[in-house]
This record gives structure tokens, sequence and C-alpha cells, in this order.
């Protein structure tokens, strides 16, 4: 059984061992980690998650805050939603230290 935070089956091994698994390739593991998305509304999660983590941090951003623009036009606010939300996204460049 694998632990982790201490809930039991967290990711089956059996799921990891499946033939043409795309993410394990050539005995190396893909993982994709999101941290601090918790300014991104769950609508937007999805898009959030699916981004190629290739791209750039501020390219990655930048369509991020797209996405929500065109959901927040797409669908009208409900009258409890009358603030404003100003979404941040922080980024500390570990590079050079």
């Amino acid at each position: 059984m694998n632990i982790a935070s201490g809930i039991p089956k967290f990711f089956p091994l059996t799921m990891i061992q499946q033939e043409d698994n795309p993410y394990v390739r050539d005995d190396t593991m893909f993982i994709k980690v999101m941290v601090n998305f918790g300014n991104i509304p769950d609508r937007v999660l999805p898009y959030a998650i699916s981004l190629n983590p290739g791209l750039p941090i501020p390219i990655q951003q930048k369509l991020i805050e797209q996405e929500i623009e065109e959901i927040e036009e797409k669908v009208p606010q409900q009258p409890h939603e009358t603030d404003s939300y100003e979404y941040e996204f922080g980024c500390e460049d570990n590079s050079t230290r």
C-alpha cells in the first residue's frame, strides 16, 4: 500500500506499472506539480493544469489570465458576486540562488 500524507492508496502502484503509461518512459517518471494555485478560480484549473509545463512561467500566467478574462466575459456575474476579483500570480526566481 502506498501512503502519501497519510492517505492510503494515494496512487496505486498498479497504475504506474501499466504498459504504455504516459507518465513513465525509459525508467523515468514524469510528474507535473502546481503549487499555490489558490488564486485561480475552479473553472480555470483544468485549463491551467493542461498548459505545457515547458512554457516559461510568465507565459503560463498570461495564458491563465486570458482564460479568466474569457470566462468572466462569457458568464454573467451572479447577483451575489458584485465584488471584483484580482488574480495575482507569484513566482520567485530561484535560479540566482
